[in-house]
């Protein structure tokens, strides 16, 4: 969404001692105003008087700014629990490791191990579809190591294909076995 708005952006929050030298944030899409006035509860501005309209544009500077402030008074994670289970539209932006582990990725099976790198994880195939599944995450591709199988894919067999290896207008490379 458009970050121009104090209510749908990225926030800095403060270092978590815990993960020191990273940066975290939440973010928020409090578009709606019931969403709004939930996000504004978990901020503490709840109760304060002469806050701008929500939709004021002239004032999604100072609020931005104002808002970035509180942030930063907090680390992502105490952030996270405040907001968790309420309709503020706040949520903690997670890194790649967060997310792939994250108990609702897990549950969806939305990450798979990483052929050939031990303990590394990659998007798995979405959506998963009954016809049309996908396939788990494969090791990488050779390069040219399939040269010959792709050229058949497309016609070129026997002597043509041949003769292209030898003059070197394309290459086989042998797989490795490591």
């Amino acid at each position: 969404l458009v970050q121009a708005s104090h209510f749908c952006e990225a926030y800095l929050c403060k270092e978590d001692p815990k993960k020191p030298g990273t940066q975290q944030y939440m973010s928020v899409q409090a578009i709606e105003p019931q969403f709004y006035k939930v996000l504004l509860k978990g901020l503490n501005l709840d109760k304060e008087q002469g806050l701008p309209a929500q939709y004021d544009r002239t004032a999604w500077p100072w609020m931005k700014a104002r808002f970035a402030s509180i942030f930063a008074t907090k680390t992502r994670d105490e952030w996270a629990e405040i907001f968790y289970g309420t309709d503020a539209c706040a949520v903690p932006v997670l890194n790649y490791m967060e997310a792939a582990t994250h108990p609702h990725n897990v549950a969806r099976g939305s990450f798979a191990p990483t052929p050939g790198k031990a303990g590394a994880l990659e998007p798995a195939p979405a959506p998963k579809l009954s016809r049309t599944p996908g396939s788990a995450p494969r090791p990488n591709p050779t390069p040219g190591g399939d040269t010959s199988k792709v050229l058949s894919d497309y016609g070129f067999a026997g002597a043509e294909l041949k003769s292209l290896l030898e003059r070197g207008a394309v290459v086989e490379v042998s797989k490795s076995k490591l």
